[in-house]
């Protein structure tokens, strides 16, 4: 057989490594725990998920704001925007304007890099809605509250 060789293959290992084979007979655990300087950090850019669920001495520090403005939260507004506007019983027009103004907010959230602007704006306009005569009943207030929590430093309507 060329190219092969017989009999059993060393391994290389670093002074880490057999330092924890010496010391603690292979236990990484035990070897991590004894070497442990503290919590572990690590700086994440941009976050799309839990990366560090159910772990203990843990620190993550995500980026998930953009402009002040959290993309995910938005999406969710959005689609409970669109999906309580039937409730709303708006005027078809305003209900039309309504809807349109949620699809765009999730559309603009959604991209990889969303304007905070245009957000704010049509933030603004749904608001606005949610404020008018037009709308009864207490669903205008709660949803004109969870958009000004989403969506913080919207002007009052």
């Amino acid at each position: 057989m060329t190219g092969q060789t017989e009999g059993p293959v060393l391994a290389d290992i670093t002074s880490e490594g057999q330092d924890c084979v010496e010391q603690h007979e292979g236990d990484i655990s035990a070897y991590e725990r004894r070497n442990a300087t503290g919590n572990t950090t690590f700086h994440i850019g941009e976050n799309t998920g839990n990366i560090a669920a159910n772990s203990r001495d843990f620190t993550m520090n995500a980026t998930t704001n953009k402009g002040g403005i959290d993309p995910a939260a938005v999406v969710m507004l959005a689609r409970a925007l669109r999906q309580a506007a039937p409730a709303l019983e708006l005027p078809e027009e305003d209900a039309l304007e309504f809807t349109q103004l949620a699809t765009r907010l999730e559309s603009e959230a959604a991209d990889g890099s969303p304007d905070p602007g245009r957000i704010q704006r049509w933030g603004t306009s749904i608001v606005g809605i949610l404020n008018s005569p037009v709308v009864s009943g207490a669903l205008g207030s709660v949803l004109a509250a969870y958009t000004g929590t989403v969506l913080p430093g919207l002007p009052p309507a």
